[in-house]
């Protein structure tokens, strides 16, 4: 009985962790692994939002962003940038970030695109290596879709 117990508690433990898409390092491979994640989402289901505000999808400073196909940020933790052109997504410095990932990301482009940034619950911006993939969704829709890490390995 005790073995069952224990390999159940096993079971339950690796669907756990399995479910979870955060990176589990702050590397360039797991990010593009985290990002082409999501993109297989995006392709087939078009922008889950709901899906990627969640624990599996969201921890600390990892989240997914999506650009939606009229340029306009769709998927994003910072509640007021959702809904804005990218091309007026700008850091502290005035530099056009939205713009750099929506141009990284066209068609079926993709790449890193590196920037300050402000981490979610800091006040001040740091360097911010991210990944950025172009797909086509539902209904033949362009979506850009990423993520990035500070400190980026």
């Amino acid at each position: 009985m005790k073995t069952f117990r224990f390999l159940s508690l096993c079971l339950v433990a690796t669907a756990a962790l399995a479910a979870s898409h955060v990176p589990k390092a702050s590397t360039r491979a797991e990010i593009k692994a985290y990002v082409e994640a999501a993109a297989k989402i995006v392709r087939k289901n078009g922008p889950s939002c709901a899906t990627f505000a969640s624990p599996e999808w969201r921890s600390g400073e990892w989240y997914i962003f999506v650009d939606g196909p009229n340029d306009e940020l769709l998927c994003h933790p910072n509640a007021s940038l959702v809904g804005k052109p990218s091309t007026t997504v700008v850091n502290a410095e005035g530099e056009k970030v939205g713009a750099m990932v929506a141009a990284k990301g066209k068609g079926n482009g993709s790449g890193w695109v590196e920037y300050r940034w402000t981490p979610p619950g800091k006040t001040a911006e740091s360097m911010k290596t991210t990944y950025v993939v172009g797909v086509t969704g539902p209904g033949g829709k362009h979506y850009v879709v990423g993520a990035g890490g500070w400190n980026v390995k």
